[in-house]
């Protein structure tokens, strides 16, 4: 009697023990995962919620609270779910973030209210606050779409692209933590592309994604100035005609006071600025760079495809090809300089050459006469005493309307001018591609073998196992 006594109290003390065990194991992992929280996305390929370790830096060393007020329908909007999950993500970085999602047809007075005091007039905006200063983020701003026609309505249907939210989020943020306004002036009277162009040779596709960046895109006249002022970014985009001593002179005076300059040459120019840039160690090539090795099918040789990038902050993030129409080599003078550090950013391939006779229609490389490979098209210029900095590109066609989407191109330009403004840490988060859903397509046959299968196979053999296993029992 004492034995069983004392079986029973053993057996009851580890079941409670046991119970106790598992009950404290589940505290502890609810809190390791409430500490250290960790998301994965099962449905995208892609890392599609996980945030860089730039935005994640930001999020750390905020110091005040940003509020995010989501106005969209969850029926309707393929971007409400996705904005959720990002969102998420900011929260269990940072315990300052906190955001509301306003659903316009069940709070529909929620959404009037707030709809007024934040200036929301269309759905699928999101606004990002902190304090009295809010920044507002329409559909377009934190994605692309692309569209197809839809058979049966005859209307368009929308299909999301890219999901680039995260860097509109972290671009409002920093906006809204310095208020100050980075300016990007644009020379003029020169034949330089126009920014408010809306022609395959303007600049307004590249004026809007730096306003996306927070960078406001202005002309210049130089010939009427005593000095650049009010200027965080001077840009030269592809002049066709020569600038004055005058101009040229304001131009070194706002670099050597450390300036920031993006300067893009096309080739068979005469733009009068080749022996200012030969002053801070960069050479202009009077050339047409060609690179056979990855040449387009079907299009001219000068349609420079370059796919070999620097280790640098501005490129080591492109995992793509850039497309520069038609290029001249742009390069380093003397390496070892070290008050004008400069750095190749985009080279071709060892079988590119800088072909010299550029009036000729075939091109074919002379070793007498031509520029060997590999042929440099950008370069990077530091001074880190003075703070100037200044980037070089052999073409200014890859930023315009008609080649900006194409390839790497928009995220070099970007990135460059990122760089430029000492913002680097925007440079590192990208636009995120939405995965296509894989769809699996069977013909009539095949969908009746499942049916079978499914139907009648599966629960067959379950009962065929379960009458065996009873004449088992039975014998």
């Amino acid at each position: 009697m004492r034995k069983q006594f004392t079986r029973r109290i053993t057996f009851g003390a580890n079941v409670a023990l046991s119970i106790i065990l598992v009950f404290a194991l589940v505290v502890m992992a609810n809190w390791i995962a409430k500490k250290y929280p960790k998301s994965y996305d099962f449905v995208q390929t892609s890392n599609l919620y996980k945030i860089s370790d730039k935005t994640k830096n930001i999020l750390n060393s905020l110091n005040q609270k940003v509020e995010f007020f989501v106005f969209s329908n969850p029926q309707d909007s393929e971007l409400y779910s996705k904005i959720q999950r990002l969102l998420k993500a900011y929260k269990n970085v940072s315990p300052n973030v906190e955001f509301t999602m306003v659903d316009p047809v069940r709070d529909i007075n929620k959404v009037r209210l707030l709809a007024r005091d934040l200036n929301v007039e269309e759905p699928d905006t999101v606004v990002v606050k902190i304090g009295e200063n809010k920044k507002v983020l329409t559909e377009m701003d934190m994605a692309d779409f692309k569209f197809r026609h839809n058979d049966y309505t005859g209307g368009q249907i929308k299909d999301m692209k890219q999901f680039k939210a995260e860097q509109a989020f972290t671009s409002a943020i920093l906006e809204l933590i310095n208020p100050k306004k980075i300016y990007a002036k644009f020379t003029v009277k020169h034949g330089e592309k126009n920014i408010f162009g809306y022609k395959d040779n303007g600049m307004s596709e590249a004026k809007r994604y730096l306003l996306r960046d927070n960078i406001t895109a202005e002309p210049i006249e130089l010939v009427s100035l005593s000095e650049i002022t009010n200027c965080d970014v001077l840009v030269i985009a592809g002049p066709t005609r020569k600038f004055l001593p005058n101009e040229v002179n304001l131009i070194r005076n706002y670099l050597n006071n450390g300036g920031r300059a993006m300067v893009m040459l096309d080739p068979e120019v005469k733009s009068g600025l080749a022996p200012l840039l030969k002053e801070y160690n960069i050479k202009i090539g009077d050339d047409i760079v060609v690179d056979p090795e990855r040449q387009i099918p079907s299009l001219s040789p000068i349609q420079l495809v370059v796919g070999l990038y620097a280790d640098h902050p501005i490129t080591q993030k492109l995992k793509t090809f850039t497309i520069f129409p038609i290029a001249r080599s742009v390069s380093i003078i003397n390496e070892k300089n070290k008050v004008y550090k400069a750095r190749e950013l985009a080279v071709t391939s060892g079988r590119g050459w800088g072909e010299t006779d550029t009036d000729s229609e075939k091109f074919k490389f002379d070793l007498k006469t031509d520029n060997e490979g590999p042929m440099s098209v950008a370069v990077i210029v530091e001074n880190k005493k003075t703070g100037m900095r200044l980037a070089t590109f052999g073409d200014s066609d890859f930023a315009t309307n008609r080649d900006l989407s194409k390839g790497a191109n928009k995220d070099f330009f970007l990135n460059t001018m990122n760089w430029l403004v000492k913002r680097e840490i925007l440079i590192s988060i990208g636009p995120k591609t939405i995965a296509e859903m894989k769809r699996l397509n069977f013909n009539a046959f095949q969908l009746k073998m499942i049916t079978l299968v499914v139907i009648v196979a599966v629960p067959l053999a379950s009962v065929v196992v379960g009458f065996i296993v009873y004449l088992r029992r039975k014998q």
